[in-house]
């Protein structure tokens, strides 16, 4: 999304003409895209657009395949698979109090809400549900956010885990005090069961299984769940188009694509996700309507889309209690931050996976070439046609956004790698700034429009804190009629005049729009007006000043003459901008690309034709001959194309053909267009970080000081070209050492961990996570690390310090699951994601636990690397390992189970134990079936089980002592004793109905 003037990168979408889009071309004399034309064809079985696409029937899938056939898709010589990690999959709440007073909202209570975090097991949802394609998330921006190495303090704290047990304790104290009661193992009010509805998404298969698995846990505490399916269009009408006191849905599986492009300081995201007054929260902002409503939340939010604040360090911190009071708060709880694959055929090339938008960003259109030399593109969607093409209030659906971002301009974009505004269709002159503190006196001459004298006022007397320059790079507009000045004079005018709420005469106002941006408009202070330059005076500052540009630069993505014959629609009661507003009104929601909306625009233009009419605003600079040909080429376009969108972008929407479900756009070859072919080509690539080695004390001394080291590349080179952030956790999730790494050049960094930060870690395992990024493309690589706490320097063996042995220790190892990396081929694949996280979040979590895996790295990682190396180049030996590791997966989930009967150590030994003694019997009981073992059985068995008290006391000594010296020595003997009494169990057991069997017994 983008902005319009004075509004924070963002609002843009909202004001009228201000859409956040970006053409980029490819080619050598043509104006544009490489491509001629793109056919976007509905496509709502992922399945089978995976298959078109393999077969070439399909040249790309703008939605995400299906996450099962994922890997081998990955696989296909055939196919090139782009994972865009953003977007979001969780829960919308209703916290609205019932208009009926006979029933209860279990959800208007916080607590009941804040609970759901504890009910929700995020952990399963991302390695079950979404086979590993993505990320636990609990704040609005996620891990592969620029934002997140400022929230994740906040985040870490909350220490969510799946605890049904205390999330049904919360829901029933907060029932309980309601007057509700729980008779016969379920709630009831007043009498009657208490019911919620569930709004499950059937469309989107891990959404669909999200809300089964949470009806199914509020089912087991008692609720009465009643399962509502559906797709976006019912969503429309049951969760955002009624009144949520109505109670027609509770709980609704929510999910968002990610943003049109990639922010570097994200100003929207916290008042869309959080604020009410962005007109995103239950209500919508429409005074018909219960509005969900939260005076401190919408101040932080609108601090930070406004730019209030005076420092860097003061936005992160309204950043931050924004993120805290959003989900203490939980109308939205964030489940998971999804990595999704997108496909396209191996034969285009020079499509950008913007790592917002991936590559359904513009910059894929405009740099798209197919290697056999055509020149169009078929791309299926997962839906063609859902909610309004409407640039008011309407685009909200990402099916919408992505083919309407490349038929719509804006003045200003972003670097899709590093989050960097650039501009586009503006060039900013100059940008001059008096802030934070100071204020620069606008020209007397500068004006703002009156809604209440309908004229354009000189604005007198006045400061600012920051003025732009700029010059709007004007082209045709896709009917053939020039931009000009009349253009962005009119969409200076909508602001201000759908801004305002003069009271209740006053038609020309709509709640979702009007609520956004009335409180942007006390922040523009004037405006000066010349044929091929704007001034812009603006009441904002940031400490970044493409920032400032950004705020007040915009640029019209409407021709004025549609947007005034809409506006007459409007106020005439024959439709309505935004979908609550329709719903309340009994009218239409304005929908530019459907036949029949875009007649009664025509139908209007003719009338405005009829009467000469020219808009009170335009009047000192649009004669009514001007006017006309105007209006004569709008209506030529609705009768040729049959709808009304108009715009300015490096294609044009040719036609929506509803019956066979295609909407095709082409290229506009005209030359008033300002970018040739291949412009953004640059942004094919990105130049990608990546942490080859962790060197990280294998034990530190609590208040003594320690250092860590690492090294990194950038696009495959050795490179100090980055940035690399560190973050330390205690075993109570609470961030206590943070900071930068200092370069010493040639890709390597270090930092160090004074006696004050160490002094601060918990005795036993305390979590490293290292985030490092190219200056280049901001995309974090992320080391997961345990470093082990001691009270006693004889266990300190880090380093620069020698080990019991007298032999320095190795530094530790990279994290990554090396053989089943080579053996699924990526890591980004569902198993050995799910490896990773069973690592980092059973083993990793507890004293012994993690000095099991350092005594096990320091045997794993001495031969995998060469392991994994030769099993690349051996595909029968990958599918072998992949056949092998299968039964692992169940093992694990199984131990995982077991891990939740205790809690701490004990529930790490429990679940270590369960997987020991399966491994054992799954693995090695060929090796304990042999005769030379049986036959000293007993004997085997006794030593297995001595060893395995020893380990036993051993342990508990280790954990008592806080030496980690001991528990390395130890855990993995408890380890392999299980395995080896379980090998033992199982191979007698073999031998003995082998036995039976030969001797005719079964």
């Amino acid at each position: 999304m983008r902005k319009a003037p004075v509004l924070s990168a963002g609002i843009a979408v909202l004001l009228l003409f201000s859409i956040a889009i970006i053409p980029f071309s490819f080619g050598q004399t043509d104006k544009g895209p490489y491509i001629n034309e793109a056919r976007f064809i509905f496509r709502e079985d992922e399945n089978l657009a995976l298959e078109e696409v393999r077969n070439g029937d399909l040249d790309m899938y703008y939605f995400r395949i299906p996450l099962g056939g994922a890997p081998d898709a990955e696989r296909d010589p055939r196919l090139q698979v782009h994972h865009r990690q953003a977007g979001s999959m969780g829960l919308y709440v209703n916290p609205a109090e019932p208009g009926d007073n006979s029933v209860i909202n279990p959800f208007q209570f916080r607590e009941a809400r804040y609970a759901l975090n504890y009910l929700v097991d995020r952990e399963s949802i991302v390695n079950l549900v979404q086979m590993g394609y993505g990320t636990p998330m609990i704040d609005a921006f996620g891990v592969s956010s620029p934002e997140y190495l400022n929230v994740i303090g906040i985040v870490e704290s909350f220490g969510f885990r799946y605890n049904p047990a205390l999330a049904e304790k919360m829901i029933s104290d907060a029932m309980a005090g309601a007057g509700a009661l729980k008779q016969g193992g379920k709630w009831t009010y007043n009498n009657n069961p208490v019911t919620i509805k569930m709004m499950i998404r059937a469309d989107d298969a891990p959404r669909k299984s999200l809300g089964e698995i949470v009806a199914s846990e509020l089912e087991k505490i008692g609720f009465t769940v009643q399962r509502e399916y559906g797709d976006l269009t019912v969503a429309n009408k049951v969760v955002y188009g009624t009144d949520p006191k109505e109670l027609q849905w509770h709980l609704y599986t929510e999910g968002f694509a990610g943003t049109a492009v990639f922010v570097e300081y994200n100003p929207v995201v916290t008042a869309q996700m959080y604020g009410p007054w962005y007109g995103r929260m239950p209500g919508g902002q429409n005074p018909a309507y219960w509005n969900y409503a939260n005076a401190t939340l919408d101040k932080l939010t609108q601090d930070i889309f406004f730019f209030n604040f005076t420092s860097e360090a003061e936005r992160n911190d309204l950043v931050r209690k924004a993120v805290q009071m959003g989900v203490q708060e939980s109308v939205r709880i964030f489940v998971s931050q999804k990595t999704d694959p997108f496909v396209a055929s191996a034969g285009i090339r020079g499509l950008v996976n913007d790592f917002g938008a991936g590559i359904t960003s513009k910059y894929s259109l405009l740099n798209a070439q197919k290697a056999d030399g055509t020149r169009s593109l078929d791309i299926g969607v997962k839906q063609i046609h859902q909610g309004s093409w409407n640039p008011i209030a309407g685009l909200q659906d990402t099916y919408s956004r992505d083919i309407y971002h490349s038929i719509a301009d804006s003045g200003t974009f972003r670097d899709p790698y590093t989050g960097e505004i650039i501009p586009f269709r503006a060039e900013w002159t100059d940008i001059s700034t008096e802030g934070p503190l100071e204020s620069m006196a606008v020209d007397p001459a500068a004006q703002l429009w009156d809604p209440t004298s309908q004229e354009w006022k000189q604005v007198g007397e006045s400061v600012s804190l920051s003025k732009v320059t700029f010059r709007p790079m004007y082209s045709n507009w896709h009917n053939g009629i020039p931009m000009d000045v009349s253009d962005m004079m009119y969409s200076q005018y909508f602001f201000f005049e759908w801004g305002t709420d003069s009271g209740e005469q006053d038609q020309t106002k709509d709640p979702e729009y009007t609520a956004q941006a009335s409180v942007a408009i006390p922040l523009l202070k004037g405006l000066v007006f010349t044929p091929t330059e704007i001034q812009i005076y603006v009441d904002q500052w940031h400490y970044n000043d493409k920032e400032i540009a950004d705020s007040g630069i915009y640029f019209s993505g409407e021709p004025w003459e549609i947007t005034a014959a809409t506006e007459r629609l409007v106020v005439d009661g024959k439709a309505a901008y935004s979908r609550n507003e329709a719903s309340v009104r009994g009218v239409v929601w304005l929908d530019q690309i459907v036949k029949e909306h875009a007649d009664m625009i025509k139908t209007e233009l003719q009338k405005m034709k009829s009467e000469n009419f020219v808009p009170a605003a335009l009047r000192e600079v649009v004669s009514p001959a001007e006017a006309v040909a105007r209006y004569d080429a709008s209506i030529k376009w609705i009768e040729d194309h049959g709808h009304a969108i108009i715009s300015n972008g490096a294609f044009y929407l040719d036609n929506f053909n509803t019956a066979g479900g295609t909407i095709t756009i082409r290229a506009f070859r005209d030359s008033s267009y300002p970018f040739e072919v291949g412009h953004w080509s640059k942004y094919t690539q990105p130049r990608l970080a990546d942490i080859t080695s962790v060197d990280v004390p294998r034990a530190v001394v609590l208040g003594q000081p320690a250092s860590v080291s690492l090294d990194l590349a950038v696009a495959g080179q050795p490179s100090s070209d980055a940035t690399v952030a560190y973050f330390v956790s205690n075993k109570d999730s609470q961030v206590v050492a943070q900071g930068n790494a200092i370069s010493d050049g040639g890709g390597k960094f270090r930092f160090e961990l004074p006696a004050t930060d160490t002094e601060k870690l918990s005795p036993g395992p305390n979590q490293l996570k290292i985030f490092a990024s190219s200056n280049e493309a901001r995309r974090f690589d992320i080391s997961t690390s345990t470093i082990l706490a001691t009270s006693t320097p004889s266990d300190n063996q880090g380093n620069n310090q020698t080990g019991g042995n007298g032999q320095t220790p190795p530094p530790q190892q990279p994290s990554g699951c090396l053989i089943a990396t080579a053996a699924f081929g990526s890591e980004l694949t569902p198993q050995v994601q799910y490896l990773r996280n069973f690592r980092e979040n059973y083993i990793l979590s507890t004293s012994s636990g993690a000095a099991f895996m350092n005594a096990f790295n320091s045997v794993y990682y001495s031969f995998s690397p060469q392991v994994a190396d030769y099993e690349r180049g051996q595909p029968w030996l990958q599918s072998a390992v992949k056949v092998g590791l299968y039964p692992l997966f169940g093992i694990l989930m199984v131990s995982e189970r077991a891990h939740f009967i205790a809690s701490g150590e004990t529930g790490s030994i429990i679940s270590g134990s369960v997987a020991s003694m399966l491994i054992g019997a799954v693995y090695l009981w060929p090796a304990g079936i042999s005769a030379g073992i049986q036959n000293r059985f007993s004997a085997a068995a006794r030593i297995s089980l001595l060893t395995l008290a020893a380990a036993l006391a051993m342990t508990v000594m280790g954990l008592v002592a806080g030496s980690s010296f001991l528990l390395m020595i130890s855990t993995p003997l408890i380890v392999l004793s299980i395995a080896a009494a379980s090998a033992l169990a199982v191979g007698w057991l073999v031998r003995r109905a082998f036995g039976r069997i030969s001797a005719g017994k079964y």
